[in-house]
C-alpha cells in the first residue's frame, strides 16, 4: 500500500465517523476519541499527530 492509499483510507475512516457522530448513535467527543486512537494503533500519517497530542495531554497530567 503506497502514500496515496493510506491518504484515502484515512478519508474515508474520517468521513466514516464524521456521519456516525452526526447521526448521534454515539456523542462527539467518544467518536473524536474512537477515531484518534484507531488512527494511532493503525500507525497511519495521521498517526503522528494524535501521538503529539496524547503526548501533551500525558504532560499536562502526569507531570
Amino acid at each position: 500500500m503506497n502514500q496515496t492509499d493510506m491518504w484515502v483510507v484515512d478519508s474515508f475512516l474520517f468521513l466514516y465517523v464524521v456521519m456516525v457522530a452526526r447521526s448521534r448513535e454515539i456523542r462527539w467527543y467518544q467518536a473524536t476519541l474512537i477515531s484518534m486512537f484507531g488512527f494511532l494503533l493503525a500507525g497511519t500519517p495521521f498517526a503522528y499527530p494524535v501521538w503529539f497530542m496524547v503526548q501533551e495531554i500525558g504532560g499536562i497530567f502526569f507531570s
